[in-house]
């Protein structure tokens, strides 16, 4: 019976993790931590209200595996520099702090084609932090690089809904492909899946492979 972290769990991917790891055999306890109450009750579910900015200065529950599911667009954001707080900064500095209390297993929703040296900003991003997770130490690191994410958001993202409509009617042509979109769900299922059965290492599993 282990204790599972959420970084990010308002958001698409991370309330499918909340859901299934409150329903997992396997976790006794799920802790998220938000800027924001939930609001949610259950009683294997405890509430971090947290500073993102001071992780370093503040009390952190102690787990046995973190899913970090923290990712923003930039004009949410307002800027590069503050896209990047949330999508690098942020797993990085709450990674170590975890880390340092015990956790064994990190699993990041990363992005397809992300690579420090990639062409677009948003995929260098998803890559510097890929790379700050592989050397803080964890026994295992996963990484996941989902395509285009489906699901029903809070906040709506014109780009993003645009693209899903194009995509879900393309689907049987896009089914063998690397870039076929995904469900959230699935990318949850992935993620709780091979943070509890991968060895020791790190593991990159690809859109693709998480379709399955």
């Amino acid at each position: 019976m282990m204790k599972a972290a959420i970084l990010g769990a308002t958001g698409l991917v991370g309330q499918e993790l909340v859901d299934q790891l409150l329903a997992h055999d396997a976790y006794q306890e799920v802790h998220v931590l938000v800027r924001r109450p939930m609001n949610r009750f259950h009683q294997k579910l405890e509430e971090w209200v947290i500073d993102f900015d001071h992780v370093t200065e503040i009390e952190l529950p102690e787990v046995d595996h973190v899913y970090c599911a923290l990712g923003t667009t930039i004009k949410q954001a307002g800027s590069q520099e503050a896209f990047r707080l949330v999508d690098y900064t942020y797993p990085i500095e709450v990674g170590r702090e975890l880390l340092d209390l015990g956790a064994t297993r990190f699993a990041l929703i990363s992005a397809l084609g992300a690579h420090p040296n990639a062409k677009t900003f948003y995929n260098r991003v998803k890559g510097d932090a890929e790379n700050g997770l592989r050397v803080l130490g964890y026994d295992a690191l996963l990484i996941f690089r989902p395509s285009l994410l489906l699901g029903d958001r809070d906040e709506f993202r014109f780009g993003e809904q645009a693209a899903a409509r194009v995509s879900t009617v393309l689907r049987p042509l896009l089914r063998r492909s690397p870039y076929a979109p995904i469900e959230a769900a699935k990318v949850a299922q992935a993620m709780i899946h091979h943070t509890l059965h991968e060895p020791p290492g790190v593991t990159i599993v690809e859109s693709k492979e998480m379709q399955t």
